[in-house]
């Protein structure tokens, strides 16, 4: 398909764009692989396209409508929810976090009140 690292980000759009239709015609997730496959570009090629700033809007809708595709199917679709979740957390589809990050654990607060008991009101 693509081959042309030099392309012309609207062209990128369009490939792109064939892909997400191809695979929601088939029924299937458009996964990052599945695309990089499609586009027929090299890993190496493909990760400095990814990361350039030429072409960095397309790869970031791409991965916004990955993440709106697994979430769509997660809240739609009940039985598919822990599957969705589990791709949603890896980084290329989201990189969602279903637990407290380091240094931002729970705090503790504790409340002395005093005249306030049993013993209090003498």
């Amino acid at each position: 398909m693509a081959r042309n690292p030099d392309m012309a980000p609207i062209e990128l759009q369009k490939l792109v764009n064939k892909y997400f239709a191809e695979t929601e015609e088939k029924g299937e997730f458009p996964t990052e692989a599945g695309m990089e496959l499609y586009l027929d570009i090299e890993e190496n090629k493909y990760k400095k396209m990814v990361n350039s700033d030429k072409y960095a809007e397309v790869f970031h809708k791409a991965k916004l409508r990955r993440m709106h595709w697994l979430e769509n199917k997660m809240v739609t679709e009940p039985r598919c929810a822990q599957g969705c979740m589990n791709a949603l957390k890896q980084e290329k589809n989201g990189g969602y976090a279903d637990r407290t990050l380091p240094g931002t654990g729970s705090k503790k607060l504790t409340i002395e009140l005093a005249g306030v008991g049993k013993n209090a009101a003498r």
